[in-house]
């Protein structure tokens, strides 16, 4: 199994900005990590406030293109954090698959 992402690595409490989700992204090898047949736990702290939609996509925009799909997405890469956050992930996946846009799947 692979090595969790941990958010608390990040910096934080707020999660904001394309450019630092992209950032991340290199820094984390997720690349790398779309590639592995294990899932990746992502572990958001629970002192986080947000993770906002643009550091998100910046981070795992090209992963949703790559799965195509929230739930496969999802299935891969499994999140652990408060429940507003989670929840909000959820709806910022499922908007950006909807619109299919190059502004929402790529840094």
């Amino acid at each position: 199994m692979a090595q969790p992402i941990d958010f608390k690595k990040l910096g934080g409490p707020v999660f904001v900005g394309r450019a630092n989700g992209a950032q991340a992204r290199q820094k984390l090898k997720i690349d790398r990590l779309d590639q592995q047949d294990d899932p990746v736990h992502v572990l958001i702290p629970a002192d986080a406030y947000a993770v906002n939609s643009s550091f998100f996509l910046g981070l795992f925009g090209p992963s949703l293109a790559r799965f195509n799909s929230g739930e496969r997405f999802f299935a891969h890469y499994q999140f652990e954090g408060p429940d507003h956050i989670v929840d909000a992930l959820h709806l910022v996946v499922e908007r950006a698959l909807a619109s299919r846009g190059k502004l929402a799947l790529t840094a």
